[in-house]
């Protein structure tokens, strides 16, 4: 009894593994970062990785902002992408 809870805790902790390396992978894939890299990231630092993502997008934006000179970014064209 004590093996078959350890293995589905074992797999209910790789699952959220999964989860939260998913997540931040898509927050900085959305901001131009690279997927894998981001990905095995999530994968070794899985609660910690969500706030390393957000916190490289926001800074990401803080550059553009300052290269454009405090400018908003532009807006698109109806139908461009």
């Amino acid at each position: 009894m004590f093996l078959l809870t350890s293995i589905l805790g074992f797999i209910a902790l790789l699952i959220l593994d999964l989860l939260l390396a998913s997540v931040t992978m898509y927050i900085a894939y959305s901001h131009g970062h690279s997927r894998g890299r981001w990905f095995l990231l999530g994968m070794v630092l899985p609660f910690f990785s969500i706030f390393i993502a957000l916190a490289v997008a926001i800074r990401d934006e803080q550059r553009a902002k300052a290269a454009r000179g405090g400018a908003p970014r532009p807006v698109p064209e109806p139908g461009e992408f």
